[in-house]
């Protein structure tokens, strides 16, 4: 019996895209010298995607990445970016694993980085760099993913589960990223490994080339989404510092830009809103469920 791989990179895919194939080129190129595995957590049904992502990943084992053919995990029986990843880190055989997402580029050196930040860290987030694949006419948009570090809310850091690592036996104490979440769910996940003792790494050095959203609409909503899950992350897990979880629900979390823009007040607007529509939400449930009689189903 072969040893297992010395880390695993877990990859959830949505749909195909032709990104995939740039990224799995990227990865085929990674510099790493120890043996690694691919895990690709497929999160739709569609047999279409299914053929179209073998066939991606028969050029990805004829280029001799990774230690293993590439795995390839069925996640869709739950449509959702942390199914995908939990599915996948549940099949992954390393003891360490590492994160990315499919539409991105992994700089050469990036898995290198990542295992070697691992051994002296249970967790670590890499370098998002966001000039590569940026779009022309967005780059004052929004304010650096990864600011020389680890991004933060409301003064707590977080990873992005875009460009992560963390040790598979942190990532299961911590109980992997939470499905219930309908985004933040990666500062969710980054505040159970704190909670844990565990201290977030940043490696500069682990670069990804990350992709944003194209046009302000499709940005507007996203950001509006984030806002409703920060939200619930605050109203159901609260801060890793134990502060009353009614003391942060509305506090603003101060991230600061280059430049005030109508762009940046539209997006700071669709976050605001959205914490204000999800604080309704978690208002009124928790006032349903006080209404539900014991013994009741």
């Amino acid at each position: 019996m072969s040893a297992p791989p010395e880390i695993s990179v877990v990859m959830p895919a949505g749909s195909i895209e032709p990104e995939l194939d740039l990224q799995l080129e990227a990865l085929a190129a990674q510099s790493f010298a120890g043996s690694w595995e691919l895990v690709v957590s497929l999160n739709t049904a569609d047999r279409a995607a299914r053929l179209a992502l073998d066939e991606a990943l028969e050029r990805f084992d004829e280029l001799g990445a990774g230690s293993t053919p590439a795995v390839v995990i069925d996640s869709s029986a739950v449509r959702s970016a942390s199914h995908a990843r939990n599915a996948g880190a549940a099949a992954a055989k390393a003891p360490l694993l590492a994160f990315c997402d499919s539409d991105d580029i992994a700089h050469p050196d990036w898995l290198n980085a990542i295992s070697e930040s691992l051994q002296a860290n249970d967790a670590v987030g890499g370098f998002l760099e966001e000039q590569r694949l940026g779009v022309s006419g967005q780059e004052n948009w929004r304010p650096p993913a990864t600011p020389g570090s680890n991004p933060s809310f409301l003064g707590h850091p977080y990873l992005v589960s875009a460009n992560m690592g963390v040790r598979a036996s942190a990532f299961h104490a911590a109980g992997g990223f939470d499905e219930s979440l309908i985004r933040g769910e990666d500062i969710a996940f980054a505040w159970a490994l704190i909670r844990n003792g565990v201290k977030l790494g940043y490696s500069p050095e682990a670069v990804m080339h990350y992709r944003h959203r194209k046009g302000l609409r499709p940005m507007l909503k996203q950001h509006y989404l984030y806002g409703r899950g920060m939200s619930q992350i605050l109203a159901t897990h609260g801060v890793p510092d134990g502060a009353g979880k009614s003391a942060t629900l509305l506090r603003a979390n101060g991230q600061s830009v280059d430049q005030i823009s109508a762009v940046h007040i539209l997006r700071r607007g669709s976050i605001a809103v959205g914490r204000l529509v999800g604080l309704a939400q978690v208002l009124i449930s928790g006032r349903l469920a006080s209404f539900a009689l014991p013994g009741r189903n």
